[in-house]
């Protein structure tokens, strides 16, 4: 070791070797806070999606709330249509505004999870079937078995009757596009491209099991259900790429507890169900006035699917390649994958 003239050693002195490039500090560069390699960064694009949420919703729950607003007595019929209705007019206000975002971002507007191609119906109808309605009615029959949960009599099959099934038809496919496509579309899409798509998947499933809060008669076991549900609904559309899937397990499963089965769905009991059922014994292994989603079962049952899902689906989806001017072939699916390596 050797020491300068002032006593240092020359080891605290930088050393500069000739014919070497020194390192120099990068400017900052102001722009870089707002973009980065792919464009505009994911929490900017956020923002402005819930502005456009925020402008344009602003006039839709205007005419949401005077469609409902009446002083006179409101039937049931017209009660569960006038919800629908609401859903709905928010559905086309998210879609409004992600229609929006997918010029800005200059991509397809069915990259954020809803794409209109030859496969969609058949996703929609495996998973309403397969996914959403079947897995219900295993579980009530698991519940039978076990003595907590009695099917009961049908309710007389009539006009009314069948009107019913049409209307909690209609109304579940739309809640199943609503929360869907709120929880697992756009923001899933754009929350994904800055933090990766389990981190947010996880975030959103959250989120979808504190919706569910505010629902009166519900339990934690519910609340976890319902997050556990979110991330089979997550799987899903990382193996098909698109959300068509969980849509019908989402509107199969609601359809099958409020019609069909005519069970409690998070404590409340639709009129003009068709099953009349009863239950008995501990609450957390029949739902209690939750419904079956209250029971532990449910929980088992929604992690068994997920593993199941993943199992027979192995290979996500590879990306597709965008030609020049923006166009596919029909049947090219186009899905959350896009332009990423």
């Amino acid at each position: 070791m050797e020491f300068s003239p002032t006593g240092q050693s020359d080891e605290s002195q930088p050393s500069e070797q000739p014919g070497q490039p020194q390192p120099s500090r990068q400017p900052f560069e102001f722009h870089s806070v707002f973009l980065n390699d792919t464009g505009l960064r994911a929490g900017w694009r956020l923002l402005i999606f819930a502005g456009f949420l925020a402008l344009v919703g602003f006039g839709g729950s205007l005419l949401a709330s005077g469609a409902g607003q009446s002083h006179s007595p409101t039937s049931e019929f017209r009660r569960a249509v006038l919800q629908s209705v609401g859903e709905l007019v928010i559905f086309g206000v998210m879609l409004l505004a992600s229609l929006l975002m997918s010029r800005i971002e200059r991509r397809p507007m069915g990259a954020y999870g809803l794409p209109l191609q030859r496969s969609a119906l058949p996703l929609f109808f495996r998973g309403y079937v397969l996914w959403g309605f079947l897995p219900l009615a295993l579980l009530l029959t698991v519940m039978r078995m076990l003595g907590v949960f009695h099917f009961g009599k049908f309710s007389p099959l009539n006009l009314e009757t069948l009107t019913w099934a049409l209307v909690w038809g209609a109304a579940f496919l739309v809640v199943g596009l609503f929360e869907e496509f709120l929880f697992r579309g756009y923001v899933q899409f754009t929350l994904a491209d800055g933090i990766g798509f389990w981190p947010a998947a996880i975030v959103l499933s959250i989120g979808f099991a504190c919706l569910h809060l505010g629902n009166q008669g519900e339990t934690r076991i519910g609340i976890i259900g319902a997050a556990v549900f979110a991330i089979f609904a997550a799987a899903t559309l990382w193996r098909t790429g698109n959300l068509w899937l969980a849509v019908g397990a989402h509107a199969g499963w609601d359809w099958g507890q409020s019609f069909f089965f005519g069970v409690n769905d998070s404590g409340f009991q639709a009129p003009g169900h068709l099953l009349n059922p009863s239950i008995s014994g501990p609450a957390w292994l029949n739902g209690g006035a939750t419904g079956p989603e209250g029971s532990v079962l449910a929980l088992i049952l929604l992690t068994l699917m997920t593993v199941i899902f993943l199992a027979f689906h192995r290979t996500p989806p590879k990306p597709v390649a965008i030609s020049a001017d923006g166009l596919k072939p029909a049947d090219a699916p186009i899905s959350i994958f896009e332009g990423r390596p």
